[in-house]
């Protein structure tokens, strides 16, 4: 606990003092979702969101990668772009950057200072833990003034959970973004794509182009339908796009994307999997129309230096790992998909898999279970509750040899051996949680190299 009036002595503790508040994203204690306490604290810091232009990204799977391939493009074409995005799998300054390169610790630190200057009275004042805000309020919050201190132009921020009532939608933008959308969080969001389509749809505003990837036919209905009430034009990517062409490797993903006016963008993604393909086009798509003259050999060099951690990650070579933090049937669907394109067919692959609770574990394990002889079950960090022996039991009744590891760095020791058995070198699927993808990671190879001076001046 920090003492009121001292200074933070780290970024580490800075973040701990907003991870402090109420953390939705934990779920241990029931809040409702709503934009009261984001707009009372946007008054109070002077409306730090303004002056900015924006790009709303909302969707269920792909939105981070969108986002980041937006913002690569905006920077490269000269506009200093704020990116604002989650979860983090590296640390909470990967949330708050400048078209993904973090900023110094000391911005992070002095602005974190300043909020809590300001929250401690307003605790005092209210002293009502509901009208408190919650650990996504205040680091949407910390995003608009890092945004604003560093004089960022434009910003490309993605939802947290949903749109309608998500802390990021205080927000008029210049283009909303809507990637696919699939069944997820329906304790909160609806249980049909219809009712989750809807809360996506709560970031389109009156007047302003709507850009969406390949949806449903009834998630599709539900945007147009939203856009056509509102007076604001919808392109499709499907539509807007005649050629998409992918080819995965471990090294990236060669692209080839050709539009409707024959504009043809051909480069090599660092992510990689087909879905990245999509992202990238859709990303292409947005900026093109904002920006028409932009060259395609600009849009071509951000997106092959784009890059953000946990989505398809190659983090070891021997032997081979991938990580990937798919957490819904459709997403593990494609990321099984893309190994089986990745890794020989006879190269018996060992999965290591966690998933918080709450997750479609039995379709995901529908899928899974099939496709690896050797399966390691464990706990997916302690940032969300979960029930991993359940996990293993749904695991065991489609594959037998799956295995129960609780503890996540001995179910790593634990692939390892067993990649390394007879010298084979097997490869290894770690996935399920972005929570399990981000231990394994730091475990691995550490935090991200970062571009920025991290010292906190004395």
């Amino acid at each position: 606990m920090i003492a009121e009036g001292s200074r933070f002595t780290s970024v580490d503790e800075a973040f701990a003092y907003i991870e402090g508040f109420t953390n939705l994203e934990r779920k241990t204690v029931p809040r409702e979702y709503r934009l009261d306490r984001m707009r009372f604290l946007l008054a109070e810091f002077d409306h730090p969101e303004t002056g900015i232009q924006y790009i709303h990204v909302a969707g269920s799977k792909g939105k981070g990668s969108t986002a980041t391939f937006i913002a690569a493009i905006l920077q490269a074409a000269g506009h200093s772009t704020g990116l604002y995005r989650s979860p983090h799998v590296t640390g909470y300054r990967e949330r708050i950057t400048r078209a993904s390169v973090e900023f110094p610790d000391s911005l992070y630190v002095a602005l974190i200072e300043r909020i809590r200057g300001r929250i401690d009275g307003i605790r005092r004042r209210f002293g009502d833990p509901e009208k408190e805000p919650t650990t996504f309020e205040l680091l949407t919050l910390l995003a608009f003034l890092a945004f604003r201190q560093s004089g960022c132009t434009w910003a490309v921020i993605e939802t947290g959970i949903g749109g309608r009532l998500d802390a990021t939608n205080v927000i008029t933008p210049a283009a909303s973004v809507l990637t696919p959308v699939e069944l997820e969080h329906t304790d909160i969001l609806g249980s049909t794509l219809r009712a989750i389509a809807s809360e996506k749809a709560g970031i389109i505003k009156a007047g302003v182009p709507v850009f969406t990837s390949a949806q449903r036919p009834e998630v599709l209905e539900v945007f147009r339908d939203r856009a056509s009430l509102l007076g604001s034009a919808v392109f499709s990517a499907p539509d807007e796009v005649e050629v998409l062409e992918s080819r995965p490797s471990m090294a990236g993903t060669q692209i080839v994307i050709r539009f409707r006016d024959s504009t043809r963008i051909s480069t090599t993604l660092r992510l990689i999997g087909a879905i990245q393909a999509e992202n990238a086009a859709l990303a292409a798509l947005v900026v093109r129309a904002l920006f028409p003259t932009t060259p395609a050999s600009e849009i071509e060099q951000a997106l092959s230096e784009a890059f953000l951690p946990g989505r398809m990650e190659l983090i070891s070579v021997s032997p081979p790992i991938l990580i990937d933090g798919a957490h819904t049937p459709a997403s593990i669907e494609k990321v099984a998909a893309t190994f089986g394109r990745l890794v020989p067919a006879d190269s018996r692959g060992i999965l290591l898999f966690a998933a918080a609770d709450g997750k479609r574990q039995e379709e995901m394990a529908d899928i899974l279970a099939p496709l690896f002889p050797d399966i390691v079950v464990t706990t997916p960090g302690f940032f969300k509750p979960s029930i991993p022996e359940q996990t293993h039991r749904i695991f065991s009744l489609r594959n037998p040899a799956a295995r129960f590891v609780p503890n996540p760095a001995k179910a790593l020791e634990e692939v390892l051996e067993l990649s390394r058995k007879d010298d084979s070198e097997r490869p290894i699927l770690v996935t399920g949680s972005f929570y399990l993808v981000s231990e394994i990671r730091r475990k691995l190879i550490g935090p991200l190299r970062r571009k920025s001076d991290h010292e906190i001046p004395s």
